[in-house]
C-alpha cells in the first residue's frame, strides 16, 4: 500500500489513541480519579486499540481473525464498598 504515512487510517487512529491516553493519564493523576471519569476513556482506548490493530493488519496484508469482546457492557457491576 503506497499511501503517505500521514494519510493512512492507522496513523489517524494512533493520533486519536494518543490523545485519549494523555487524557487518561491526566484524569488518573488528578485529585479526583473517579471511575465515572476513567471508564469512558478506557472504553475509547479499548476500541481505538482494537481498530488500530485491525488497520495495521490490513495495511501489512496480515490475515488475523480478531473477535471484538464487548460483553462487559451488558452487566452491571456491583460495588463492594
Amino acid at each position: 500500500m503506497n499511501i503517505p504515512t500521514n494519510a493512512r487510517p492507522s496513523t489517524r487512529i494512533l493520533k486519536d489513541l494518543l490523545k485519549v491516553r494523555k487524557e487518561l493519564i491526566k484524569v488518573e493523576n488528578s485529585n479526583q480519579p473517579f471511575v465515572s471519569n476513567i471508564d469512558p476513556l478506557m472504553k475509547k482506548d479499548y476500541f481505538l486499540s482494537d481498530a488500530l490493530v485491525r488497520y495495521l493488519c490490513y495495511e501489512m496484508n496480515i490475515e488475523i481473525n480478531l473477535k471484538l469482546e464487548e460483553g462487559d457492557d451488558d452487566k452491571e457491576e456491583v460495588e463492594l464498598f
